[in-house]
């Protein structure tokens, strides 16, 4: 399957000033979820399952917000 094609989601991320760890990433992914009534297992450092579905973990530059960090999760 084509990239563009793939389910992608941003979290929110409070702390956009600084670069997220991989346990910020999973903290903010796991509250995410928890607010939202999903369930969430980590694989592995930049992997997620979110009800089932696996989902890579990006951690950087959030595109058009001027240099503000962000984690975006997109389907494997």
């Amino acid at each position: 399957m084509l990239k563009m094609f793939k389910k992608a989601f941003w979290v929110p991320y409070d702390e956009s000033d600084t670069y997220p760890t991989v346990e910020k990433a999973h903290q903010a992914i796991s509250r995410y979820c928890e607010e939202n009534g999903y369930t969430c297992a980590f694989p592995g450092d930049d992997e997620v399952t979110i009800n089932d579905k696996l989902y890579e973990i990006y951690r950087g530059y959030e595109e058009g917000s001027r240099g503000n960090y962000g984690i975006k999760c997109r389907e494997k």
